[in-house]
């Protein structure tokens, strides 16, 4: 049995910063563009923005990939990541990222285990099917939480179930 997927997509949007004679001075991706630019405002180069251009796309993982593509293309002049010559730096916290990502991805699979467990559960105990994604989804929250791993995406997963849960 498979689980149903009602949720879509969250949309987000590929922003490009110019001054004021339309030079593009960086490309970005966010949920929020909005929130996102708020922590630019501590660069060296924002003192030159003049104004702010949204793509929106259908998710994250689209905005992701339409940004780097246009970060190879367009030449914002701050950007740095994405283009030939950049070099991702070489901090404790990149070489930890890197060294988790394999346990992150076993544990995000062994979380889909747990959420589909959850939600076949509850089925068998006579949840509606809408009750059982639900069940499912904060089963799945609550092993992540438990990993210690995830904390920013446990948080936004249960902002979106309280959302969702009315």
């Amino acid at each position: 049995m498979t689980v149903p997927k009602t949720t879509t997509p969250r949309r987000a949007a590929v922003y490009r910063l110019y001054d004021a004679q339309d030079t593009l001075l960086y490309i970005g991706s966010a949920y929020d563009p909005e929130k996102r630019c708020r922590t630019h405002r501590a660069k060296p180069w924002w003192p030159e923005v003049a104004r702010r251009e949204d793509q929106w796309v259908a998710s994250r993982r689209k905005a992701y990939v339409e940004e780097m593509k246009a970060i190879a293309v367009e030449g914002a002049k701050h950007n740095q990541m994405g283009t030939p010559t950049y070099q991702t730096p070489d901090t404790e916290a990149v070489r930890r990222r890197k060294e988790l990502a394999p346990l992150r991805q076993k544990l995000l699979e062994e979380s889909w285990t747990v959420r589909r467990a959850a939600y076949e559960a509850a089925l068998a105990a006579g949840a509606t099917a809408e009750e059982a994604e639900l069940k499912g989804k904060l089963a799945e929250v609550e092993f992540l939480e438990d990993t210690g791993l995830f904390a920013a995406a446990v948080k936004e997963r249960r902002r979106r179930l309280l959302a969702a849960a009315g």
